[in-house]
Order: C-alpha cells, then sequence, then structure tokens
C-alpha cells in the first residue's frame, strides 16, 4: 500500500474514532472542509504542517498517521511488528524530548 493511501485510511479512521466530521476536523486544522474531503480520499497531500495538525486535532502522534500495522505484512514477518514497535517507542520518546527542549529553551 502507497504511504499516501495509508495517510488517508488512517486519517480517516483516527477522525471516526474521535467522532469528528470533515468539517469540524477543518476547523480544528484551520483549513477548509474540502481540502480534508481531498485528503482523505487521496487526490491531495498535506504538507507536514498540516501533518502535525491533523495529528494535534486527532490527538494523536503524528506517526500514528504513517504505520500501517495490517495483519498480512506482521504475519509474514513477526520481527517486523517488533520493529515498528520499537520504531514507534523511539519516535513518542524523541517528540517528548523536543518538547521538554522547546519548553526550557
Amino acid at each position: 500500500m502507497y504511504i499516501q493511501a495509508i495517510f488517508a485510511e488512517n486519517m480517516r479512521k483516527y477522525r471516526k474514532q474521535v467522532n469528528l466530521t470533515q468539517e469540524r476536523l477543518a476547523e480544528l486544522c484551520g483549513t477548509d472542509h474540502r481540502y480534508i474531503g481531498q485528503i482523505e480520499t487521496g487526490r491531495r497531500c498535506p504538507s507536514l504542517e498540516y501533518v502535525e495538525r491533523i495529528a494535534s486535532a486527532l490527538n494523536i502522534a503524528p506517526y500514528r498517521l504513517f504505520y500501517s500495522d495490517s495483519a498480512g505484512d506482521t504475519a509474514a514477518d513477526p520481527r517486523r511488528l517488533q520493529k515498528e514497535k520499537i520504531k514507534a517507542m523511539l519516535n513518542d520518546n524523541f517528540s517528548r524530548i523536543c518538547a521538554i527542549i522547546d519548553e526550557e529553551y
């Protein structure tokens, strides 16, 4: 699956999990609902700034929007799943460290 399709699928999934409409997500991100719809259908790719806004509005870490946890991929190679979990933990810790540094300086 292509990264853009994974992103679109995850964005839609997380948006629905928190019961947000495309319109409300757009408001939270400071954009138009049509742009959100275009991202979810794969017609547009958001900038990194919008990836961050979307993740913040969905109350998730940005990497979650790119993370594919399809059963087919992980069942074939259990070590890949472990590797992905470690990457995710490192990414979370890196984000926390950056936030602390930003607060201190």
